[in-house]
C-alpha cells in the first residue's frame, strides 16, 4: 500500500476542506466570542447606566425639594432624558405633585401623562390615573377626568376613585350623584385620615338633590 500517496491525498482533501470552511469556522468563533464579550459589556453598561440614573435622581429630587419651582425645568429635562427608566417616572410624579401645588396644572398633567405612558406597573398606573383625574378636573376637563377614572378598577383604590367621582359630579352640579359617590368612598374606608371627605358628605347631607341640574 502506498502510504505517501494516501497521505498526500488526505492532505489535499484537508486543504480543500479548509479552503471552503476554514474562514467560516474562524468567523463563527470570532462572532461567538464577540457575542459573549458584547453581552458582558451590555450588562456592565446597563448597571453603570442605572447607577448613574439613581445618583442623578437623588440629586434632582433634592434640588426639587430645596428649590421648588426654580427646579421645575431641570427636573423636566431629567425626565425627558431618562425616558423608559423607572427613575424618570418617579421624578415625573414628584414634579407633577409640586407643579399641582404651585397651580401649574398643565405641567402637572404633562408629567403624569408621561409617567403613565412609560410605566408598566399596573398597580402604580392606578395611582397615576387618580392623580391625573384630579389635575384634569381642576382644569375643568371633566370628560378626560372621567376617562381616567373609568380605567381604575383595582378594589384597593375604590375609595379614592369614588371620592374623585363625587368631586366630578359636584362640579357638574349633580349633587345627588356626588353624595352617593362620597357615600361609596366612605363605605370603602375613605374616611380614614380624610376629614375633607367628611366635610363633603356633611355639606350635601341636608339636601343632596337640592341643586341637581335638570
Amino acid at each position: 500500500m502506498d502510504f505517501n500517496s494516501t497521505e498526500e491525498q488526505q492532505l489535499e482533501t484537508l486543504k480543500r476542506w479548509w479552503s471552503e470552511y476554514g474562514k467560516s469556522i474562524i468567523l463563527g468563533a470570532v462572532i461567538g466570542l464577540g457575542g459573549i464579550f458584547g453581552w458582558r459589556y451590555y450588562q456592565e453598561h446597563q448597571v453603570t447606566t442605572r447607577a448613574n440614573a439613581a445618583q442623578s435622581y437623588i440629586s434632582i429630587s433634592n434640588q426639587l425639594a430645596t428649590q421648588g419651582a426654580d427646579a421645575f425645568e431641570d427636573v423636566a429635562t431629567f425626565v425627558e432624558q431618562n425616558q423608559g427608566n423607572s427613575y424618570a417616572e418617579l421624578a415625573a410624579l414628584l414634579l407633577a405633585a409640586q407643579a399641582a401645588s404651585n397651580d401649574q396644572l398643565p405641567l402637572a398633567q404633562q408629567q403624569l401623562e408621561q409617567a403613565l405612558a412609560s410605566n408598566k406597573d399596573p398597580i402604580l398606573n392606578n395611582t397615576i390615573r387618580l392623580r391625573l383625574a384630579r389635575v384634569l378636573l381642576a382644569q375643568d376637563k371633566a370628560d378626560e377626568a372621567q376617562a381616567q377614572l373609568n380605567e381604575v378598577k383595582e378594589p384597593a383604590f375604590s375609595a379614592q376613585r369614588s371620592e374623585i367621582q363625587g368631586d366630578l359630579y359636584a362640579q357638574q352640579g349633580k349633587s345627588r350623584d356626588a353624595y352617593q359617590a362620597y357615600q361609596a368612598a366612605e363605605e370603602a374606608g375613605g374616611l380614614n385620615n380624610n376629614p375633607a371627605l367628611k366635610l363633603k358628605l356633611d355639606n350635601l347631607a341636608v339636601s343632596p338633590s337640592a341643586s341637581d341640574k335638570a
